[in-house]
């Protein structure tokens, strides 16, 4: 049987090493990687919908609601997309804590903790010296973990034999923005931002027979949010 070459492993250790080198060396000439954090005050326009079946006895269970919370916190990491020198892309996290519904004339009735995930994306046009309009829009996934009347519901199920588990729970989002940047020095940015974004979030799906009996239920939140953000950039 023929026997097969191999590079020594000093040579190829040396080739990756080199190519490692010039890959960081090359980084800082494309790369304007910036941090940036923010501060988010919004107001919501949300819908709870859902409905609760057994047999052919069918219980609207939605209301609607706003927001009892309206601040949140954002951490954005951006570089500079490679078609544009003015646009950037990046991924970015959103925190908004204990959600829930609240506010005069409005149910009370928290979910639990809320965050988002979200690829981003956005345009920036010089307007003025060290200022420039900044076009966005962003796109993700929201992440639910259940707490409170929304945790005390999925514990009331499980006792009747239902199969809803205390797991986080998924949806998605999308929105756009617009707003103004300034360079204040060579490594921070401010930015203002105001925003539109549609959210959905799934929260039960569930069809089973318990006892003999057809049980359903099906529970989403949706909702409009309308916001300004502060931010700070940081470029590295």
């Amino acid at each position: 049987m023929p026997r097969m070459r191999s590079l020594p492993v000093h040579r190829v250790s040396w080739k990756a090493l080199l190519a490692l080198s010039l890959c960081i060396s090359a980084l800082p000439a494309w790369a304007d990687t910036r941090i940036g954090v923010g501060l988010d005050l919004f107001t919501e326009s949300s819908r709870m919908e859902g409905h609760q079946t057994i047999n052919t006895a069918r219980q609207d269970e939605s209301f609607d609601y706003r927001s009892q919370s309206f601040l949140s916190a954002t951490l954005n990491l951006s570089i500079p997309a490679p078609i544009s020198e003015k646009a950037r892309m990046g991924a970015g996290l959103r925190f908004l804590g204990n959600y829930g519904s609240g506010g005069e004339g409005n149910r009370m009735f928290g979910f639990g903790l809320l965050n988002e995930l979200y690829l981003l994306g956005e345009y920036g046009l010089p307007v003025a010296d060290k200022t420039e309009a900044v076009f966005g829009a962003r796109g993700g996934v929201a992440l639910l973990v259940p707490g409170k009347e929304f945790d005390a519901e999925i514990s009331r199920l499980r006792e009747q034999g239902v199969s809803a588990w205390h797991v986080p729970r998924v949806g998605w989002l999308g929105g756009i923005s617009v707003g103004a940047r300034r360079r204040l020095g060579e490594h921070v940015l401010v930015r203002g931002d105001f925003s539109g974004q549609l959210e959905k979030v799934f929260l039960f799906a569930t069809s089973q027979d318990i006892k003999g009996l057809e049980f359903e239920k099906a529970w989403s939140t949706f909702g409009l949010r309308l916001g300004f953000t502060l931010g700070v950039e940081f470029a590295l």
